[in-house]
């Protein structure tokens, strides 16, 4: 048996914008700014110059001070700070992180 169905006004483009899920959108610059919010206690920390000097935009945190590459690949940092802090910090709290983004959609939803 066979059953066919159409979605009348269903424009996927056009929910992709509306929830910020395009490559520049609302949502991209959210995930961008939790993760730099999530990353500053694994961020290498002497003066704080590497941890705030950066530049977020959507799906993208780039430090920016001249020394932050050799910190992110050889730093050996104590406790929880040192090198390859994003994945340090997606191995300790991606259940939260995941949560936060979800919930940040259903905002999205409710606000629309």
């Amino acid at each position: 048996m066979k059953i066919e169905y159409t979605l009348k006004n269903f424009d996927p483009v056009k929910i992709t914008e509306k929830y910020g899920l395009t490559e520049k959108g609302k949502a991209q610059l959210f995930l961008a700014n939790n993760a730099f919010r999530r990353m500053q206690k694994y961020v290498p920390f002497d003066t704080g110059a590497l941890s705030t000097t950066v530049i977020i935009e959507p799906g993208k945190v780039t430090y920016i001070q001249p020394y932050a590459r050799k910190q992110y690949y050889t730093n050996k940092g104590s406790g929880l700070r040192g090198k390859k802090w994003d994945k340090k910090m997606i191995a300790n709290e991606r259940d939260v992180f995941n949560r936060e983004f979800e919930n940040y959609i259903k905002f999205l939803k409710r606000s629309s």
